[in-house]
């Protein structure tokens, strides 16, 4: 038998579409390496490491006010500036890597300024390079700079700014229009515009391919507290009016929901409503948003629960295609009938995604029976959020919510509002929480909320040490409060252990590129109000 001749490879031959497609599979860590491999490997890997930029103004916090810097973090500050700074002026020099770029997301959290502080030299950098006059003011020196990115990208398909520390302004919004106005699809401006600025609506018309819209967002994306909360609802309205027919996803602030044109309206297919002042008008989402697949409220007034059931009585066989639902109440709103609920989920059977955290009080068996119902008619349930209130959580309570929760779940978020019970007979173990979730076999993210009120009384949850000794075989996300870890393997032992802390800006955008999972993103959206630090 002769023996077999090695096969020789010629690498170069290969078509870079099929050497595309490797390095897209690659880690990141392994990308980074190939921008060192040949002029080849770097211009792909260019593709996939910076088709997304991220730049950060200041550091984002959680704290939801200006926070107190260590010297660590102002020392990231000023590394972040220098980044920040490099990669803009890259955009603008180099051609090549300006096609590469599809998405920007900017974090605008600026710190207040002092002399010799870190942003002092960002904006001393900025102004050379820039060649902008020297009385020109910090903010436009910032968006001098964005300007000249944003007119260099041919290829740009997504936007993002959050924060309002420099705010989004005009300008930024017009070189947008000018340079991505046939190419954006996606948008995402929490900050809007300035509140001395023009309304970006003007700006919106211009966008022919806009299918994404984000005009909502929490309290570090609004300067609401500021007393300028009249002129940012005119100006969300006026958005509102002139948003583009492409529209297919909506996420929108307040009462500017109810200013979207109806032909808008009728072909959305998610729409996302963050606190209006009211809901009696939300049989018009019922009546004319027929197509839509995702409808996520959060609501704050006191009749909120009665307007919401009153439009679910109204209308329970609306939504026929729906598969995702979010709805969280804050405040003293509360629904304390959960029949309608029931009745409008018996004919979504293709629904992945419910999330309701609506502070109904659990108490008695039959009424907490009676809401987990709502999740037990549901069997292609993936994803769950639910809020758990009342008084003596028991080991009946916990075989009832194994019961009806899907064995196929992938996602689940519990806001913790009660206490276990002391009863001999009834005390629930860590182990008997790790018992049901392993019983969902799917199970790859798990998040535990509590409200600062709960915790100050000693109501908490927390399975983190129980769930890295005997987790569930596909768990790779564990959330408890503020923080969401990773779970890694030590490499030294072999043993799985947590990995660091995302930050403040990870958990409280909650970005699909961060979980990895468009799914896990969408069930912590609009939880931030309880991921705060204490």
């Amino acid at each position: 038998m002769s023996e077999r001749e090695p096969i020789v490879y010629d690498y170069p031959r290969l078509p870079p579409e099929l050497w595309s497609l490797v390095v897209e599979s690659l880690p990141r860590e392994d990308q980074r390496s190939c921008l060192s491999v040949s002029a080849t490997f770097h211009d792909l890997a260019c593709l996939f490491l910076f088709s997304r930029i991220v730049i950060h103004y200041g550091i984002w916090s959680a704290q939801g006010h200006e926070p107190i810097l260590s010297k660590s973090e102002r020392a990231l500050i000023t590394w972040r500036n220098n980044a920040a700074t490099e990669i803009l002026q890259h955009i603008a020099r180099d051609a090549q890597f300006a096609r590469s770029v599809k998405a920007i997301s900017v974090l605008a959290n600026q710190t207040g300024r002092r002399a010799g502080d870190s942003n002092s030299y960002f904006e001393s950098r900025l102004l050379i390079h820039c060649a902008c006059e020297e009385s020109m003011a910090s903010d436009h020196i910032v968006e001098a700079h964005m300007v000249i990115a944003l007119e260099s990208l041919p290829h740009l398909q997504v936007f993002q700014w959050y924060g309002f520390r420099p705010p989004l302004s005009s300008l930024i919004l017009g070189a947008l229009t000018r340079t991505a106005g046939s190419s954006l699809t996606k948008l995402d401006i929490c900050g809007v515009v300035g509140i001395n600025e023009d309304a970006a609506s003007p700006y919106l018309t211009q966008l022919k391919s806009l299918h994404t819209l984000s005009l909502a967002g929490d309290t570090h994306h609004f300067p609401i507290s500021t007393g300028h909360g009249g002129d940012f609802q005119s100006m969300l309205a006026a958005c509102a009016q002139h948003v583009p027919v492409t529209l297919l996803h909506l996420s929108i602030w307040r009462d500017a929901v109810w200013a979207i044109p109806l032909r808008v309206l009728s072909g959305l297919q998610e729409l996302s409503i963050m606190n209006p002042s009211s809901l009696a008008r939300l049989g018009l989402i019922f009546t004319h948003c027929a197509q839509l697949r995702s409808l996520s409220m959060t609501a704050v007034g006191d009749d909120s629960e009665l307007e919401v059931l009153a439009a679910l009585r109204a209308t329970p066989d609306a939504l026929p295609h729906l598969t995702s639902f979010k709805l969280i109440l804050w405040a003293g709103a509360f629904i304390a009938d959960p029949g309608p609920f029931i009745e409008f989920f018996e004919n979504k059977k293709g629904m992945r995604r419910l999330d309701l955290q609506l502070s109904h009080p659990l108490d008695g068996l039959d009424n907490y029976t009676r809401f987990l119902d709502i999740f037990a008619h549901l069997p292609r349930l993936e994803v769950v959020g639910l809020e758990l209130r009342g008084l003596g959580f028991c080991r009946e309570h916990l075989g009832l919510l194994d019961e009806r929760l899907p064995l196929g779940l992938s996602a689940l978020l519990l806001k913790w509002s009660t206490y276990t019970s002391n009863a001999s007979e009834s005390v629930i173990y860590p182990q008997d929480w790790i018992d049901m979730l392993k019983r969902r076999p799917s199970l790859g993210y798990v998040h535990i909320l509590h409200s600062e009120h709960d915790l100050s009384l000693g109501r908490s949850l927390d399975l983190c040490k129980p769930l890295l000794k005997n987790r569930p075989q596909a768990l790779r996300l564990v959330g408890h409060g503020p923080q969401i870890r990773s779970i890694e393997r030590d490499p030294a032992t072999g043993k799985s252990t947590y990995g660091p802390p995302w930050s403040d800006a990870a958990v409280s955008l909650g970005a699909a590129e961060d979980f990895g999972c468009g799914d896990w993103a969408w069930l912590i959206r609009y939880h931030t109000p309880f991921v705060r630090r204490r």
